[in-house]
């Protein structure tokens, strides 16, 4: 009886072998075409989707989630959505964070959302990934039992994804370089000129008023010849920043010349654009400029302010923005114009330090 007990014993095995070493080799097949696909996308985002679609295959997944911290911002996709709670609380521990999490989510079809659902962490796999001064998570909840070789599959995507999140920071570093004024960090003209042909198409299909401000620093040159072009960037530096604390996250500055700089005013009509450019100067006369040598001095700009017309471009927007400027040096300088008495104090006050809906 022993050895009948013995040979269906080497039966099942050898046939349990030969089981599983057919799924080795179709988990491996999903693994390397899906490698392929992630290695061909240019973005993060589609990236972890078709991770996702790979580990769904291999894995049959009860949670992926990918998360990424950048400085203190963490980022996290996450399929399905309904773990989104509980999940929260791990990465806020793991990446010791308790500021703001963004959150996206892969599967953007779902819309099954149970009351409650919970798991257990210490069946939440997680995969450290490190990147210079950046640090990401993948983590995984299978519902299909981990056999040996799963451990190599995970780590192999892990390394493709380390792989990916480098060159996606890369890629962010060189499109920072490309659209951002180094010294004021606000965009540049080459930036602007693309965004705001956007802003313009957006504005005209959805009928929605648009105004931009354009403001340059009176006598500038003097500064730069008085106490040196290491005082003028700290000129233009200080202001920029000044007025990018003075707008709406949703609209945007950039430097249109040597000290000329343009803001973008999405959903604001002109009377509110000439009331946000008042209150601007405002701030700027009365903004301490400390200097390199540690000397602080005061500096004043003038403000010219436009309104999209319909069937209006970018070229005649700027155009009748610069043309306002030139009015309001023609007046004196720290002006603006178009000057409307029409423009109340509530009216000036709409655009505050925070963001509101008007």
């Amino acid at each position: 009886m022993l050895p009948n007990i013995k040979k269906i014993f080497l039966n099942f095995s050898a046939t349990t072998s030969a089981v599983l070493g057919i799924a080795k080799r179709i988990d491996y097949k999903t693994l390397n075409h899906y490698i392929i696909s992630m290695n061909e996308c240019h973005c993060l985002d589609g990236i972890l989707v078709e991770a996702s679609r790979c580990l769904k295959e291999i894995l049959n997944y009860q949670l992926f989630a990918f998360a990424f911290q950048d400085h203190q911002n963490v980022e996290v996709w996450i399929d399905p959505r309904i773990y989104q709670k509980p999940l929260r609380k791990i990465i806020e521990q793991d990446f010791g964070t308790s500021s703001p999490v963004q959150i996206h989510f892969i599967n953007e079809l779902e819309t099954s959302t149970p009351r409650q659902v919970s798991f257990r962490s210490s069946e939440l796999l997680s995969h450290m990934i490190m990147n210079g001064h950046s640090l990401a998570r993948l983590y995984v909840l299978p519902k299909r039992n981990m056999l040996p070789y799963h451990n190599e599959i995970l780590t192999t995507i892990v390394k493709t994804l380390g792989v990916a999140l480098n060159n996606y920071l890369n890629i962010k570093k060189l499109e920072s370089d490309v659209a951002f004024d180094p010294l004021t960090n606000c965009y540049n003209r080459r930036e602007l000129d693309r965004l705001i042909e956007h802003t313009i198409a957006n504005a005209q299909r959805h009928h929605t008023p648009l105004s931009v401000i354009m403001l340059d620093i009176d006598h500038f040159k003097l500064v730069n010849d008085t106490y040196g072009h290491p005082a003028g960037d700290a000129v233009l530096e200080q202001i920029a920043h000044a007025v990018q604390a003075a707008i709406r996250k949703g609209d945007y500055l950039a430097r249109y010349g040597g000290e000329e700089f343009v803001v973008v005013l999405q959903d604001t009509k002109l009377q509110k654009a000439i009331g946000l450019a008042k209150r601007l100067k405002h701030i700027l006369e009365n903004l301490a400029i400390r200097l390199p040598d540690g000397r602080v001095i005061q500096k004043t700009a003038s403000f010219g302010v436009a309104a999209l017309k319909p069937h209006s471009d970018k070229a005649h927007l700027i155009k009748e923005a610069d043309e306002m400027l030139y009015k309001a040096k023609t007046m004196g300088r720290n002006t603006v114009m178009p000057s409307l008495n029409l423009c109340c104090v509530g009216d000036c006050n709409a655009h505050s330090l925070t963001e509101e809906v008007k």
